[in-house]
């Protein structure tokens, strides 16, 4: 390669010494920014082995929020990064092998992406992480329902509050405890919530007491098929003893607002009483219902008149964990 000459003007009073040292400086200045890049890891070598990989992670739901301080991988050189508080990552790699990327953010559901370098020395990715379902609340608790002439149904309900601000939840299951079987849980679109309730046939035991203790577990499954699992609680007792009621009764005659009697129920723990009315017909509707009765109180006076007709109330004996008891109905009748 032909060089251009370089004629440099010296002062007359400059020394030969200084004009040999100043001519020196000068070649090797103008040599050096001429020189060739051969260096692979050198950036300013058109074949330098330096690939990028950049791009933004947010969220799936709308409106789009960056998400900070996503773990970003790259499977390729073993190479991590966090993304900064506008969800913005750069990764800087030697060498073009095709592999995965990774992004992981706790609260949200990893994801990845396949990277193919081809011709392409640097390589955009924007993701959009889906934030993982959280079980807000879950009531778990056994129900005793006294029947005429003295029998007992059981059943244990389940009531799951399940949050996802992506709105994708597909199903929700429970695994059983002893039995080991799974069933769905249907979403109460009144209450927003999952519920369900079981028998024992449909728990396939004999008594509510053989899964008491033992934890259930609750399956979330999104439309992508993803699956989280959360270990919950369990059933804490069964009330298995009575509540019996005095007056009125036997369809008796009453005022329209009738004052409820019944007697003192003392199981060895702290519950209160619910009561409730209903509408003695085929499809029987509830008239009247009031809640949280001290536990020391054995009368109540209905506060809302009720239209003349027949009707049946009940007294639950509720404890703190939601298990309870139902009484046998008593029947009446509004003059």
């Amino acid at each position: 390669m032909n060089r251009p000459m370089i004629k440099i003007n010296f002062p007359v009073w400059l020394s030969a010494e200084l004009r040999i040292a100043v001519s020196l400086i000068y070649l090797l200045c103008f040599s050096g920014c001429e020189a060739p890049r051969n260096n692979p890891l050198d950036p300013a070598n058109p074949d330098n082995q330096y690939h990028m990989i950049n791009g933004q992670v947010q969220t799936l739901s709308l409106p789009r929020k960056p998400l900070e301080n996503v773990t970003v991988m790259w499977l390729g050189k073993g190479l991590a990064t966090h993304t900064d508080p506008n969800g913005i990552f750069n990764l800087e790699t030697v060498g073009a092998q095709d592999n995965w990327i990774f992004f992981e953010k706790s609260g949200y559901f990893a994801d990845s992406s396949f990277i193919t370098w081809g011709n392409q020395r640097t390589i955009t990715r924007d993701i959009f992480l889906n934030t993982q379902p959280l079980l807000d609340s879950l009531n778990l608790y056994s129900v005793i329902l006294n029947r005429y002439p003295s029998l007992q149904t059981e059943q244990a309900v389940i009531e799951a509050w399940i949050s996802d601000p992506d709105n994708d939840v597909d199903t929700v299951k429970v695994l059983i405890p002893v039995s080991d079987v799974m069933y769905t849980i249907p979403y109460n679109t009144t209450v927003k919530s999952y519920e369900r309730v079981f028998s024992i046939f449909d728990l396939e035991i004999e008594r509510l007491e053989e899964i008491v203790g033992y934890n259930f577990q609750i399956t979330i499954y999104d439309v992508f098929d993803r699956v989280l699992q959360f270990e919950t609680g369990s059933i804490i007792r069964v009330i298995r003893d009575e509540v019996h009621f005095q007056s009125p009764s036997g369809n008796e005659l009453t005022g329209a607002t009738p004052t409820l009697v019944w007697e003192v129920f003392n199981p060895g723990f702290n519950f209160t009483y619910t009561l409730e009315i209903f509408t003695a017909e085929i499809t029987p509707q509830l008239q009247w219902r009031k809640e949280y009765i001290d536990m020391g109180i054995t009368t109540n006076t209905v506060d809302s008149p009720l239209p003349a007709g027949p009707y049946y109330w009940i007294i639950w004996a509720i404890d703190s964990f939601g298990n309870r008891t139902r009484s046998k109905p008593a029947s009446f009748t509004v003059e």
